[in-house]
């Protein structure tokens, strides 16, 4: 039998890592290489894989060595497609803006994985802000002005929309909506998170309106600064792990054919609903 996996990794900039050594076609097991994944991942919040041919169920092993999975299909499959194309693809060809999947709930996704299927001729990119890194290297005085702090964050979950900032005022009472601290604790490496979104925070929970915003808007320049941002251009064959907490991720409008299959890793299941 063959020895557990031994990962070796070319680092990426400003943060993540690329990870070699795990084939497709080269007899390595899924589950065993996600359980050496998982340290890497806690500590670099992103993980690049180049693994051309990788199916659907070794793309849920490996994912699942991470945490439970979180079956957003509704065919049982366990994986979904991130498509302007397929029959079945989920959000489109719009813009999002800066995000944590599910951070609207009082149990965000943990883990994400898109596994790249079908590009477009141009480039295509997904974008990465770190919050772990930002909440780091805040100036004291708004780490100051954030402490004990929550944040509310709401989205409608009525379309598949990501390309305005939500607001409470602007939304209907249905509307999913949750507090999380402003300076989130992570739950495995116990670091702060700079938690506060361009698409679904809504405000600083019990300060003025103006208040709220001009610490929110200081958050986002710490947040989405060049240098905290890691671009990802996709290539066919990639399969992109990150750290849903610890960072964020936006995309620009897609123009072409793109099909990316998603695998999440978390303990709680949103779906679109009808207005109420």
């Amino acid at each position: 039998m063959a020895g557990a996996p031994s990962p070796t990794t070319t680092p990426l900039h400003p943060f993540g890592v690329e990870v070699h050594g795990f084939g497709a076609a080269s007899g390595a097991d899924p589950a065993a290489w996600g359980a050496a994944l998982a340290p890497l991942l806690a500590r670099h919040h992103l993980l690049v894989l180049r693994v051309p041919g990788l199916s659907a169920e070794a793309q849920l092993a490996l994912l699942g060595a991470f945490g439970p999975i979180v079956d957003e299909s509704r065919d049982g499959s366990g994986w979904t497609l991130v498509s302007n194309v397929e029959p079945g693809g989920v959000l489109g060809e719009g813009e999002f803006l800066f995000h944590s999947d599910l951070e609207f709930t009082d149990a965000p996704l943990r883990v994400l994985s898109l596994y790249a299927l079908e590009l477009p001729a141009a480039p295509t990119a997904t974008r990465f802000a770190s919050t772990a890194r930002a909440a780091a290297h805040l100036d004291a005085d708004l780490r100051d002005r954030l402490a004990g702090r929550r944040a509310l964050h709401v989205f409608p979950l009525l379309e598949a929309r990501g390309d305005r900032r939500y607001r409470l005022a602007e939304v209907d009472p249905g509307a999913a909506r949750a507090e999380h601290p402003v300076l989130l604790e992570h739950p495995v490496t116990g670091a702060p998170l700079l938690y506060t979104s361009a698409m679904q925070t809504d405000s600083v929970v019990g300060l003025p309106e103006a208040e709220s915003e001009a610490l929110l808007a200081r958050c986002w320049a710490a947040l989405y600064a060049p240098g905290n941002v890691y671009e990802h251009v996709w290539s066919g064959g990639d399969l992109v792990i990150w750290d849903n907490l610890a960072l964020h991720h936006a995309r620009s409008a897609v123009t072409g054919r793109r099909t990316l299959r998603r695998v999440p890793v978390g303990t709680r299941l949103a779906r679109l609903r009808t207005p109420t």
